[in-house]
């Protein structure tokens, strides 16, 4: 039996063991040491490296779409394989710390899965028929109160603050549905804001065109009265030619920032059907100078 390199010692490509690593697997030309997302060394299978994030353009052809959907799928099982290869391993060389580090990878890394299969889901449901909504009345300004204060405790890097008109009406909405639009709004604008970036969430009730003109960029025909929700992101914006592709199904834009982050261009095409089941309309407009303002109506009944 080896022992490997020390706590601190640098080995590949320049990543520094916390710990010691002792046993044959831990010099097996099959295996090797990475860090993963948040910095934390892991344990590799190398015959998993090519779930590596796939360059090539976004706009996908529906075989492109497999390969990408199977891409999303790999990364982060190769996480929880990674991870729990880590703890198997070194189990006697890690601390309790360590070993709650890596199981909080394993959760997050499945709850990824499970968001993506959910996805998946809905899509094939979506397409047989429209979504069945179980409408109550509702208060979107206490939604987006608990939506924004879950997605913020996901993140110290942003801040997102809420600008809600008072004392609205509830309007009638399926809440699971809502909710689910109102996450993947939020969730997208921290994943595509640089790093400390804010993301502001407005409310408001238009009762005519005049009261959304010139504030929201170039708005569809809506249903009035209706209420406005906004997610205002400060991330480098989407070209103006993609705005309204964006909706579709797996269309990504195609730019830095979508080729470093993870997503199977599946989140925007479930609110658009969730919202326009509903009887509103959402869209997208760039913000001056910089930034995306991602809006949907929900009509007042």
């Amino acid at each position: 039996m080896s022992q490997g390199p020390s706590p601190g010692e640098e080995r590949d490509e320049g990543v520094p063991y916390p710990f010691t690593i002792i046993g044959k697997d831990a010099e097996s030309s099959t295996t090797r040491m990475k860090r993963d997302e948040h910095g934390i060394p892991v344990i590799y299978d190398a015959a998993m490296q090519d779930a590596s994030p796939v360059q090539k353009p976004i706009e996908h052809t529906e075989p492109d779409a497999i390969s990408v959907l199977s891409h999303e799928l790999l990364s982060p099982l190769t996480l929880i394989k990674g991870y729990a290869a880590t703890l198997l391993q070194l189990s006697d060389s890690i601390t309790e710390e360590q070993s709650r580090q890596y199981l909080q990878g394993i959760q997050a890394a499945t709850d990824r899965v499970i968001r993506l299969l959910e996805n998946l889901r809905d899509i094939s449901r979506f397409e047989i028929a429209a979504p069945n909504l179980v409408l109550q009345p509702t208060s979107l300004s206490d939604m987006l109160r608990k939506t924004a204060f879950e997605i913020q405790s996901q993140t110290t890097e942003h801040v997102i603050r809420l600008r809600l008109s008072n004392q609205l009406p509830k309007v009638n909405v399926d809440r699971l549905k809502m909710e689910q639009v109102l996450t993947n709004l939020l969730a997208n604008a921290v994943k595509y804001s640089p790093k400390g970036g804010d993301i502001e969430v407005n409310l408001r009730q238009a009762t005519s065109e005049h009261d959304v003109l010139g504030s929201l960029g170039e708005v569809p025909p809506l249903r009035y009265p209706c209420q406005i929700v906004s997610v205002v992101d400060s991330g480098i914006g989407i070209p103006e030619a993609e705005l309204e592709r964006i909706f579709e199904r797996f269309y990504r834009v195609d730019n830095r920032l979508t080729r470093a982050t993870s997503g199977a261009g599946l989140g925007l095409h479930i609110c658009k059907i969730i919202v326009e089941a509903h009887g509103g309309r959402i869209w997208a407009s760039n913000r001056n100078p910089e930034g995306c303002i991602f809006s949907f109506s929900i009509p007042v009944s």
